[in-house]
């Protein structure tokens, strides 16, 4: 068996319809396969509770001032989060915890939130002091401002446009 028909890549060959037009029987099987491997091959999001593919989601802005870093963090707080500045490499770290619930009797549950340890780093254009960085956390959002330094300011001028 080739292994390309087994990827949900290759979707060619499907059962066909009975004469009454339910299903064949193994069809619902196959779309059962289709999706596990769906999933499996989806990075962005985890097959099992408790998968390791947290990695927030980041703004960068630049004005002629400063560089402004925002990073989605939902439902965690500050202490949860680490700043680190490495020279010109400022590192976002921390750690989203499973929230643990417990139920009475047999319950399912269903887990679509990432959860584990992340790292994001981003290399800045210039290596700050760390009086030049301040940060806020608010609602989820980690908010880094980090002033450039004098010779790096966008100084802009207007110049004249001379006519003919």
């Amino acid at each position: 068996m080739r292994f390309g028909s087994l990827t949900p890549f290759n979707r060619r060959h499907f059962p066909a319809r009975d004469k009454q037009g339910n299903l064949e029987p193994f069809r619902s099987l196959r779309m059962d396969f289709d999706q596990l491997w769906d999933e499996f091959f989806d990075m962005g999001r985890p097959l099992m509770p408790g998968g390791m593919d947290f990695s927030p989601s980041v703004d960068v802005s630049e004005t002629g001032k400063e560089i402004v870093i925002k990073a989605d963090l939902p439902g965690m707080d500050e202490k949860d989060v680490e700043l680190e500045l490495n020279g010109d490499m400022l590192t976002i770290s921390g750690e989203r915890s499973v929230e643990k619930e417990e139920g009475e009797g047999e319950s399912h549950r269903v887990v679509e939130r990432s959860y584990g340890r992340f790292e994001r780093s981003m290399r800045l254009p210039f290596s700050p002091e760390d009086k030049d960085v301040e940060t806020s956390f608010k609602k989820g959002v980690l908010k880094v401002n980090v002033k450039k330094p004098k010779e790096l300011e966008n100084k802009a001028r207007k110049i004249a446009i001379k006519g003919e």
